[in-house]
């Protein structure tokens, strides 16, 4: 019946005033058009929305206190890969099996944050803490092992030269340790190929004690971190040539240093 009345209410614009019915006829096409865009839409908005509701349900992130709402990659029911997790805490990161690892930043609830390296959940690798304490702002960098903080220096790292003038070559090696007697340094200096004993060889150390055997020289007794500076003067072409070698050991055993001048 209602189509009937529309048809006829078409056809007697149609008769009466063609240019009329064709305006309305515009404007209804026009209406039903974005009728259709609006539903089209509000369609699209549905399925987005229960696909980040399914994504969040589903995937789970197993730190207790970032566990709630998780946005981002998920494997196997865990989250995996680039993420964001919101809980009492919020972390924004790399997750691997449902928790924080690689690189991470994680915010506590008190403001504080951390941002570095994550392993299985646990910070571990460089990284930077940024925290409040008694209304002043603090910030520690260095190295953390298994959540603990262990120190501003790589903990992998056994040594670092730091310093080197007037000596052409060196070469540092770190021996297989079998006892404490063992942990010792030795070091020789080289002129012409062969040991040289500079007559005015100065060793300066932070700790332990210094030996001579023939042209080399040994630390023994020391504990790390060990700062260590050698210098010394050698011949060259009638004139002397300050020479100067700087290192810190950062793990206890068994050391050869060579210092080469050819």
């Amino acid at each position: 019946m209602l189509q009937q009345s529309v048809s006829s209410s078409f056809t007697i614009f149609y008769f009466i005033n063609p240019h009329i019915f064709a305006f309305y006829l515009i404007q209804s096409i026009h209406l039903i058009t974005e009728i259709m865009k609006n539903l089209s839409l509000t369609l699209i908005i549905v399925v987005f929305s229960l696909s980040i509701n399914a994504q969040t349900d589903s995937c789970q992130v197993l730190l207790e206190k970032i566990s709630g709402i998780y946005t981002g990659k998920c494997v196997n029911g865990l989250a995996n890969g680039k993420g964001k997790s919101i809980g009492e805490d919020t972390y924004v990161g790399t997750f691997k099996d449902g928790l924080p690892d690689g690189k991470g930043k994680y915010i506590y609830k008190n403001g504080d944050t951390f941002q570095g390296s994550w392993s299985n959940g646990q910070k571990n690798g460089k990284g930077k803490f940024e925290y409040t304490l008694e209304g002043k702002k603090y910030t520690l960098k260095g190295y953390w092992e298994k959540d603990e903080y262990v120190g501003a220096t790589d903990p992998d790292i056994a040594y670092r030269v730091s310093s080197v003038s007037g000596i052409m070559n060196y070469d540092v090696k770190k021996n297989e340790s079998i006892s404490e007697l063992d942990k010792m340094i030795t070091f020789s200096i080289k002129s012409a190929f062969s040991d040289f004993a500079p007559t005015d060889l100065k060793i300066d150390i932070s700790s332990g004690q210094i030996i001579q055997s023939g042209k080399k020289f040994s630390i023994f007794q020391y504990f790390c971190p060990l700062h260590c500076e050698i210098s010394y003067t050698i011949l060259v072409s009638d004139t002397r040539k300050q020479c100067r070698f700087i290192i810190d050991i950062y793990k206890e055993g068994s050391y050869t240093i060579t210092l080469s001048n050819d």
